[in-house]
């Protein structure tokens, strides 16, 4: 007995999440839809009180989900915004420091301030950095920026490369914010999704028990 048990609870528990979302609302509604199964179940525990104890189990499991499918798509759409937006700032920051380097050649005092010379950062919170140092020196000296104009770089064109620099800063804080919003919400949806596996392993026995002489109508609980 207990081996076919087991065989039966692997039935759902090897299923896909939708499939096992889809075969969980089948059981549970066609339990709920034979009167003759709630009473035969009944006298084991399982009336229909508890099964829609187990039909509040799949609600939340099904809310916590469409919590989780919103928060993936909300990162991904994020990501997107971010990857635009990093190509944007890194064209705008390298042809101003391609022509700062030209334009600064013979200065080393210069050069180091604005961080000229050796490579870019490569963690996006430190090429930010990097880039925020760039710009906010240049805007701070006006002699610097009358020595772009004349390469074609303007006060405003500075300006603007840290506004855009500052939206992609706002946009990295909000993908972190959901890669973390994604974990929890993952976390708690395999509580949840473990709970509803319990509950069905367990009505899935005690059916199988209470339906011992009415083998049709247990097997359309495994719809």
């Amino acid at each position: 007995m207990l081996y076919r048990q087991n065989l039966l609870t692997m039935h759902f528990s090897k299923l896909s999440f939708d499939d096992f979302m889809v075969k969980v609302a089948g059981l549970i509604g066609n339990s709920l839809n034979e009167t003759r199964i709630v009473e035969a179940t009944g006298r084991f525990g399982y009336d229909e009180t508890r099964i829609k104890e187990g039909e509040m189990f799949y609600r939340k499991v099904k809310q916590f989900n469409d919590a989780q499918e919103k928060v993936i798509q909300d990162k991904i759409k994020a990501h997107e915004e971010r990857k635009k937006l990093h190509n944007l700032v890194r064209k705008q920051y390298m042809k101003m420091l391609q022509i700062a380097r030209i334009a600064f050649d013979k200065d080393i005092i210069i050069s180091k301030a604005l961080q000229l010379e050796g490579p870019r950062e490569t963690k996006l919170d430190d090429w930010m950095n990097q880039v925020s140092v760039f710009g906010n020196r240049l805007l701070g000296e006006e002699r610097w920026i009358s020595v772009l104009k004349k390469y074609g770089i303007s006060k405003k064109d500075v300006a603007t490369l840290l506004s855009d620099l500052d939206k992609l800063r706002a946009k990295a804080l909000e993908c972190e914010k959901l890669k973390n919003e994604s974990k929890n919400q993952t976390a708690v949806k395999r509580k949840k999704v473990k709970e509803l596996q319990e509950w069905v392993s367990d009505y899935l026995k005690i059916a199988k028990i209470a339906l011992d002489e009415q083998p049709e109508l247990f097997r359309r609980l495994r719809v």
